[in-house]
């Protein structure tokens, strides 16, 4: 299992540090914490971003 830190799973998903600890604090993303150090499971950080992915959709309504 690969565990990550804030500043790592941040970079590994593009986004800030601050956006990673509000994701956690709502709920969305699994934090794993030891005492003061949290930590992120790289496998719920992939399910997370495949969670935020949406079907593209063809122009004016066209069929794909």
């Amino acid at each position: 299992m690969q565990l990550l830190t804030t500043p790592q799973a941040a970079a590994a998903l593009g986004v800030s540090k601050r956006t990673i600890q509000e994701l956690a604090a709502a709920r969305k993303l699994a934090q794993i914490k030891f005492g003061r150090n949290v930590r992120y499971d790289e496998s719920d950080l992939v399910r997370f971003a495949e969670s935020c992915k949406s079907k593209a959709v063809g122009w004016k309504g066209a069929k794909p």
